[in-house]
């Protein structure tokens, strides 16, 4: 199918792309603002900025952190990646992303000073959780209809591991809301970053890249796309594990050494994503779709290939 310069699905998917990575900038900036203000209002000696990103919910960052990361589960649920695996890590993501936005993280009382921000926590979790698993419910039903008869066959792997993750939050938080609470967020934050890995990785083993798209490609070949794609999942992968690891270790024996360890590893892995993102995004500024998409469109009878 021949894809004109101002056609709308392009441009909506243009759109979606350069969403994430706006919306990214706009909590970055906002974090700023408040370190800074804080940095400024606090007494020497008292910690100016939290132990983590997820922490700045109970701040006046807290609209921003909410909207940011819900927007962006919404992109990445909307945005279409390659048949298969890559479309469901993309779906998978954006919706560990909006947990990780209505679940906090469990903060100590007395870490706890901005009332406003941290009121009813448990029923806020209750009602939005509830919610988006009703909701969720009925967007899963309206997707499984149409693909209803590869619930028995190979085909429906990702239906059924779809409505097993929706099934067990649901049991998670009805039988045992406590634990729901001290652990959601985490749970949700290591498997989002998990999947953003997946994706990276996906991309740079690809090597489904037609001819024409080979031409199309902006600044770099495909080989060095893969390239920088490899690289970034493998840091993001070593980020993780090793940040995540001397956590718990600086956690458990030295406390005080540096307790933003986490703040770091999420800042970290969120900023090396965007610049994933920024290169995917203008990897198919002209091409609109994946490579392999593009592949499957080609094949469509009556279709002609853009040339």
């Amino acid at each position: 199918m021949a894809i004109k310069q101002g056609d709308p699905g392009r441009l909506t998917y243009r759109y979606l792309r350069v969403a994430i990575v706006a919306v990214v900038l706009v909590l970055f900036v906002s974090l700023t603002m408040q370190i800074v203000a804080d940095h400024g209002r606090l007494h020497s000696g008292e910690e100016w900025w939290h132990a983590s990103i997820s922490a700045y919910f109970y701040s006046p960052v807290q609209s921003v952190f909410v909207g940011a990361l819900v927007g962006i589960g919404t992109c990445l649920i909307a945005i279409k990646g390659r048949h298969g695996a890559e479309e469901v890590l993309l779906n998978f993501a954006g919706m560990f992303a909006v947990v990780v936005a209505l679940v906090p993280t469990p903060l100590d009382a007395d870490m706890c000073t901005a009332e406003p921000y941290c009121l009813d926590v448990p029923e806020r979790v209750g009602n939005n959780i509830g919610t988006l698993l009703l909701v969720g419910g009925v967007v899963l039903a309206l997707a499984t209809w149409p693909r209803r008869r590869d619930l028995g066959s190979r085909e429906g792997w990702d239906l059924w591991l779809t409505w097993l993750t929706w099934a067990g939050t649901g049991v998670w938080l009805l039988a045992w809301p406590d634990g729901f609470l001290a652990a959601a967020h985490y749970a949700a934050a290591v498997l989002l970053f998990c999947c953003l890995v997946a994706v990276a990785w996906i991309n740079g083993s690809d090597v489904a890249v037609r001819a024409q798209v080979l031409e199309r490609l902006r600044g770099m070949s495909a080989r060095a796309y893969r390239v920088w794609y490899r690289g970034i999942a493998v840091v993001m992968a070593v980020v993780l594990v090793a940040g995540l690891a001397t956590m718990v270790v600086l956690d458990r024996y030295l406390p005080d050494l540096f307790p933003q360890t986490l703040f770091v590893v999420e800042a970290v892995l969120m900023l090396v994503f965007a610049l994933f993102w920024v290169l995917q995004t203008i990897q198919f500024w002209d091409v609109g779709l994946p490579a392999r998409a593009l592949v499957e469109t080609s094949k469509v009878p009556g279709d002609t290939p853009e040339t």
